[in-house]
């Protein structure tokens, strides 16, 4: 008589089956495991791509407002009053102690928080070397309910704070770009100045980890002097002559901006070039070359280039 065992009386799992089994579930529970990990990681590369696309879009907006109001307009004319003022711009010397000009540029430079007339200075340490950037302009002016001339608003500082039309240079708008760190973080700040109220420093854009600019100068050649209107070649702030920042024709940005902790799925050590990689070599600049450290951050180059439409006569 043969022996045998019916399915109806098994009990349980052998030793084998229930090991064979756990092993399974383990190696499902690190697969669902791993895919979570990479899906957050790329999630947090994606979201931090698109906030520093956003930056640097920001960016661009505001620097490239206040270049093209940069020695606006010339000359300035009051309706009302049927006069002419004179363009203060006319007489810019380039230096911050003398009559303004619609730009000026200081390498590796902050500004002076503690300074009402500081406009920066090359060389004093800003983060990666990157630069500062002055632009001044007029502003526009109506009569009010008293009778009395007040910003109208159409010409703003980066701060958002109205300037109005004035023949005092004292009086000219004024939006200072540069960068400083706060609480471990870079960003791109802006100092403004309405000429009435005073200087105000504001943080614009977090996470510009680098902002380098050049500038593109229609040079003096022959004897005596001509200028053709054609800028000739691109100089940093510190190769522009004194007499020469009246002439700069163009202005191109460079950036870096980076993401937050662990956007990165993997750090390359690759070097980064803010204004592109031509500008490393032949020019007087620091912070044309940018090495990031291995910090788990995402990091991504901008450039922009931006014509001057209000240069003086």
């Amino acid at each position: 008589m043969a022996l045998y065992s019916t399915p109806g009386r098994q009990r349980g799992l052998t030793m084998v089956e229930l090991m064979v089994a756990i092993v399974l579930m383990l190696l499902v529970t690190v697969a669902t495991v791993a895919l979570y990990g990479v899906n957050s990681s790329s999630k947090r590369t994606v979201d931090a791509s698109q906030g520093m696309d956003d930056t640097a879009r920001f960016v661009f907006e505001m620097v490239g407002q206040g270049l093209r109001n940069a020695g606006f307009p010339s000359p300035v004319v009051v309706e009302s009053a049927g006069a002419t003022y004179s363009n203060l711009f006319d007489a810019c010397a380039g230096t911050a102690n003398t009559e303004p000009c619609p730009l000026l540029g200081f390498d590796n430079s902050v500004v002076n928080t503690s300074s009402s007339t500081s406009y920066g200075s090359s060389g004093s340490g800003a983060p990666n070397s990157s630069d500062s950037l002055a632009l001044r302009y007029y502003g526009a002016s109506q009569r009010d309910s008293t009778g009395s001339f007040v910003a109208d608003g159409s010409v703003q500082t980066c701060g958002g704070r109205s300037v109005p039309a004035s023949t005092v240079s004292g009086e000219l708008g004024l939006s200072i770009f540069w960068v400083k760190t706060y609480n471990d973080e870079p960003e791109l700040y802006c100092t403004d100045d309405p000429g009435t109220a005073g200087r105000l420093h504001t943080g614009i854009a977090r996470g510009v980890e680098s902002f380098q600019v050049m500038y593109a100068v229609d040079v003096c050649t022959g004897s005596p002097c001509t200028r053709d209107g054609v800028p000739e070649r691109w100089v940093s702030a510190t190769d522009v002559a004194a007499s020469d920042w009246r002439f700069v024709k163009a202005v191109r940005i460079g950036l870096v901006v980076r993401g937050a902790p662990g956007s990165a799925q993997a750090s390359d050590g690759n070097k980064l070039y803010p204004l592109g990689k031509e500008f490393t070599t032949g020019y007087t600049t620091t912070g044309a070359e940018f090495t990031p450290p291995t910090d788990g951050r995402l990091r991504r180059v901008y450039s922009a280039t931006f014509l001057l439409r209000n240069p003086p006569a």
